[in-house]
């Protein structure tokens, strides 16, 4: 019992923390938000908060894989309740494209901090990616067996789809030295994605 109740408090506390750090980050960036700072917020020692997080990345990393769970978990309940396939891929793109938009909001990294920080996602990113293909493969099995889309290979066309968001995603932040969207470059980039998309849903579709 007396472990059971440590277990519980310790995810607490740190559910607590990745919560707090989420706010900051969301306020201030990585690079500006410090460990102290979100010591803090939270009215800890700084000692107690190196005790469950050994660094910023670590911490960083948490609220990334906190932000993906709940970006799963939107979109598969907003899929739960859609019926056509066409549909299904349009509310996908909308979801991913503010999820993104949130991560470099959360983040304001400059390009060199990116590509510092980037080997500590890698697992992370690599799961997400695994997690976002089984839900494209999903809405093609669906399209396939309702009689609304032909896929000859649906895990190679799966892959492709994402690497075109990816691509489009990418070209909005490429010339940039801190990875943020403002909402112009936003709404440019939602109306891209889903033009591309409806091009992508046309060449699936039976003719």
């Amino acid at each position: 019992m007396r472990k059971a109740e440590e277990s519980f408090e310790r995810r607490n506390k740190v559910n607590l923390i990745i919560s707090g750090a989420q706010k900051r980050f969301g306020l201030f960036g990585v690079e500006k938000t410090s460990m102290q700072e979100i010591a803090n917020d939270l009215k800890l020692s700084k000692a107690s908060l190196y005790y469950y997080f050994p660094d910023k990345e670590s911490l960083y990393k948490a609220v990334v894989e906190k932000e993906q769970v709940e970006f799963l978990n939107n979109i598969t309940q907003r899929i739960l309740s859609i019926e056509e396939p066409e549909q299904l891929l349009l509310e996908y793109v909308h979801t991913r494209l503010s999820y993104f938009r949130t991560l470099l909001n959360l983040s304001r990294l400059r390009f060199e901090a990116y590509s510092d920080l980037k080997p500590v996602f890698r697992e992370s990113i690599k799961a997400f990616k695994e997690k976002e293909m089984e839900i494209i493969e999903n809405i093609f099995k669906k399209g396939i067996s309702s009689g609304k889309f032909s896929v000859k290979n649906i895990e190679q066309t799966a892959s492709l789809f994402l690497d075109l968001l990816k691509g489009l995603r990418i070209s909005v932040v490429n010339d940039k030295t801190m990875m943020i969207i403002e909402k112009e470059e936003y709404d440019q980039l939602l109306e891209k994605t889903l033009a591309f998309t409806e091009i992508f849903i046309n060449g699936l579709k039976i003719k």
